[in-house]
């Protein structure tokens, strides 16, 4: 699901407690086994993605070139900019699990796949 409308620190905060167990990590699930689990992720200028829960490793590889920024769950904001062919692992099984959501900030389509590891 993702959305373009503005959210006040409130409405992320409540869509946060909402979504603590999505693990809808994507727009669409590829390909899913018991090994892995395949997304894609395509954001347009200003659209986000909500918040949702990797329980799981995980890399992502970016389709486009772009920027973004990503509330976190302690509530800090991270900001990317993201060069086409770029890969980043993320080792959640450490952490315990993540939770954030994605709005493109940029001019341009913002789109991933993104894989986590089982």
């Amino acid at each position: 699901m993702s959305r373009t409308d503005a959210l006040s620190p409130e409405q992320l905060r409540e869509e946060l407690e909402e979504n603590t167990q999505n693990q809808a990590v994507g727009d669409t699930l590829l390909f899913e086994n018991d090994k892995v689990k395949v997304w894609h992720i395509c954001l347009q200028p200003g659209e986000r993605i909500h918040y949702h829960r990797h329980n799981y490793d995980y890399f992502w590889t970016v389709l486009q070139d772009g920027q973004g920024v990503s509330n976190q769950e302690d509530g800090s904001q991270v900001s990317f900019t993201f060069k086409k062919g770029q890969t980043s692992f993320q080792n959640i099984i450490e952490q315990g699990s993540s939770i954030h959501d994605l709005k493109n900030t940029g001019t341009g389509i913002l789109e991933f796949i993104t894989t986590e590891l089982k």
